[in-house]
């Protein structure tokens, strides 16, 4: 898809901690790297760094504290160009709308390519100033890239620019060496409101059948809310809370459902990750991103975000009928192919490039 030729490309990012979003920005890094390109990643803030990074990869840090935001927002935009005249990259990918602008800004009037991605979900709002700061800005850069059809239209409405397409996340496969059944539900992302754990606990409680578990992967601030909603409910000793994890594979691989329970979404990685192992799911069909992935009763199911009945009678289907578990997990698997993480890393190296744009722009 695209021409062999080695290009530096920066990537920004808000800093590199453990996320769907750090570990896509990395994972995309780490495939430009190998085709031997040469890139950056500027942060907007000094973090750790959870994902293994390629070696040759250059990353870029502020050196001063964020102890003032207004003053901090001020420090920013120089360190960003600095950076960026100092790198010379062909192409920069600004990867968050919350910082977006702040990378506009800090390129206005570069000869380099801006492309922007938007990763939250569509429906967020965002502060005033960011909101505003976004309208007048975006239009800029050389093209956006939403993950979805739904969050594109949105994007158009609220950000305008000439050039927006949709290249959804990558399947990260999770390769189960064995898969053994466990009774196991299983949940994977941020402990926090928006990503409905809450909504999940209390379907659990309903279920009829006692013998299974529910296991949740990941930390966030609704960690101890959770905690005490198992105590009260009485299922404190069938609920296991994992944390944080880099690889959680084996749990994956040892459970047989997987709920993505979100109130909202960009594009959840952990379902797709789920349907690679394969494990039967059900998500919420909330905005945006499930209904993309999955073709309800075919390679899973959805149901209304919130709906804690609905949510409990479905698992109930799936815990009483194996079959239908098998025939789920089978559909699922094949987003090992729709996704396939070379084909989406080849549409982002294309449209960054310039590539896409370029030959839209000529067939007109």
């Amino acid at each position: 898809m695209t021409e062999s030729r080695v290009k530096k490309i920066c990537f920004i990012s808000h800093g590199l901690e453990g996320g769907g979003m750090e570990r896509a920005l990395i994972s995309l890094a780490n495939y430009f790297a190998e085709k031997n390109h040469q890139i950056a990643i500027i942060n907007i803030y000094r973090t750790g760094v959870f994902f293994d990074l390629n070696p040759s990869i250059k990353l870029i840090w502020p050196q001063f504290k964020r102890n003032n935001k207004l003053f901090y927002v001020i420090r920013l935009i120089p360190y960003l160009r600095r950076e960026i005249v100092n790198f010379k990259p062909d192409s920069i990918l600004s990867f968050g709308e919350t910082f977006n602008a702040y990378s506009v800004l800090a390129t206005r009037f570069l000869k380099t390519r801006v492309i922007l991605t938007n990763r939250m979900w569509p429906t967020l709002r965002l502060r005033i100033s960011q909101t505003v700061a976004n309208w007048i800005l975006y239009r800029f850069a050389d093209g956006v890239i939403a993950q979805t059809q739904a969050a594109k239209e949105i994007i158009k409405k609220k950000s305008p620019n000439k050039y927006i397409t949709v290249i959804p996340n990558a399947v990260q496969p999770i390769n189960a060496k064995t898969r053994t059944s466990k009774n196991r539900i299983v949940s994977v992302g941020r402990l926090s409101e928006a990503k409905g754990h809450i909504i999940l606990i209390k379907s659990f409680v309903l279920l009829k059948n006692n013998d299974w578990t529910l296991h949740l992967v990941g930390d966030g601030p609704q960690k101890q809310n959770l905690h005490e909603e198992t105590i009260k409910s009485g299922i404190s000793d069938k609920v296991v809370f994992h944390g944080h994890l880099k690889d959680f594979s084996n749990i994956l691989s040892e459970s047989d459902i997987f709920v993505l329970p979100s109130f909202n979404e960009g594009f959840p990685n952990a379902l797709l990750e789920a349907m690679s192992v394969p494990l039967a799911c059900v998500s919420s069909n909330c905005v945006a991103g499930p209904s993309d992935i999955i073709e309800h009763g075919r390679n899973g199911l959805l149901f209304e975000p919130g709906n804690i009945n609905e949510l409990a009678g479905i698992l109930e289907q799936l815990i009483n009928d194996s079959n239908l578990r098998k025939e789920m997990a089978a559909e699922a698997f094949k987003v090992r192919d729709t996704f396939s993480f070379n084909k989406i890393a080849e549409k982002y190296l294309y449209f960054i490039l310039g590539d896409q744009i370029n030959n839209e722009a000529s067939s007109n």
